[in-house]
């Protein structure tokens, strides 16, 4: 994101949400985030939208012509000009996922054509250690992104919103986590903790978080997230490298509801929400995932195997995809592994693998 919202002026802020194309319940919801000092990016990019800073760094880039030179340049004769030839861009879906370019670029006396952005996988430290956190009770894997921040909690049924990760399924018995429970915040491989005001505390190791504390998290560590443990550590070996000559099972996990869905690696996948008004089923179907299904579009997103592995990829979704708390832009293909969570507009599903006998 270009601004931080946190550091524009307070009027400036308010102004930005009010403006923003959101219903009344989210502007006062942003407005107490703000207070609060709980805002994440996912706020951020709910005012950049509208954002007032950008719109007026447009208008004063945007060229100012006087009359005068309009005037020259008419008599001079410049003022029609030829468009040009509009050029048809190569589609991805005839050569699958591109995740780098690779050789040099061929240069050629004929005119280059417009450049096109090709959809990427975005890097990856090579061979760094894969860390998770794990709800002990249900195994709900939950893997660490390099960089950046996951926020963990509950979907709310009233605004339709959801954290990057839901563990509604996982607390469906205490009922104590909150909307927006903790914050996860990756630097370099280094993830620390950090309550984000929850109505009933986050502990690590047994130790309750005061508001705003951070802590660095190690391996083997417990946190407590109300009544709901979760242990961190590095992800088995197995999951991120599966043994030679055994096939593994991938599957989807809601973490609304707790319902599974097989993914096959024979066929391209479409996950969205059934619509019998025009008899329209996707291949995963969430529209019995309860309040959460709403948020998801009926062509929400796209999952495609190549080369050993899922690709996902959003159709135009209405509410947006993210994969791991960053949004999926439209045209990228980005590469999944066991233990991400993609976000569809609020439903959060998990994506993992398992093996007979493990």
């Amino acid at each position: 994101m270009k601004y931080n919202c946190r550091e524009c002026p307070e009027a400036m802020r308010a102004r930005c949400i009010e403006e923003s194309r959101t219903s009344p319940s989210v502007k006062a919801m942003l407005h107490r985030a703000f207070a609060a000092r709980t805002d994440t990016q996912q706020t951020w990019e709910l005012l950049q939208i509208n954002c007032l800073r950008i719109q007026e760094e447009e208008d004063a880039r945007a060229p100012r012509e006087s009359l005068l030179m309009r005037r020259l340049r008419q008599a001079a004769g410049r003022e029609q000009v030829e468009p040009p030839t509009p050029q048809v861009p190569p589609t991805v879906a005839e050569t699958g996922p591109v995740i780098e370019q690779i050789g040099p670029a061929v240069t050629t006396e004929v005119a280059p054509l417009p450049a096109v952005e090709v959809p990427r996988a975005r890097p990856e430290a090579p061979g760094a250690p894969r860390y998770a956190l794990t709800v002990e009770a249900t195994k709900h894997r939950i893997a660490m992104p390099e960089e950046g921040e996951l926020i963990l909690g509950r979907f709310d049924p009233i605004t339709g919103i959801a954290p990057d990760i839901d563990l509604s399924f996982d607390d469906r018995e205490a009922m104590m986590i909150s909307r927006r429970h903790a914050r996860i915040s990756a630097r370099n491989g280094r993830h620390f903790l950090e309550d984000l005001g929850s109505t009933n505390g986050t502990k690590v190791n047994g130790k309750m978080l005061r508001l705003g504390e951070r802590v660095l998290l190690v391996s083997g560590d417990r946190i407590w997230l109300g009544n709901c443990l979760l242990v961190y550590d590095l992800l088995p070996e197995w999951v991120s490298a599966p043994p030679e000559k055994i096939r593994p099972a991938f599957y989807f996990l809601s973490t609304f509801t707790g319902h599974r869905f097989p993914l096959p690696t024979s066929k391209e996948v479409v996950i969205g929400r059934g619509d019998p008004a025009i008899s329209f089923v996707p291949d995963i179907d969430l529209a019995h995932e309860g309040h959460a299904a709403t948020v998801v579009s009926r062509r929400h997103a796209k999952i495609t195997f190549w080369k050993g592995q899922h690709y996902l990829e959003d159709l135009g979704s209405a509410n947006g995809t993210r994969l791991n708390g960053s949004p999926v832009r439209l045209g990228e293909s980005l590469p999944l592994k066991p233990g991400d969570h993609i976000w569809l507009g609020g439903c959060v599903l998990a994506y993992d693998v398992e093996i007979a006998g493990t």
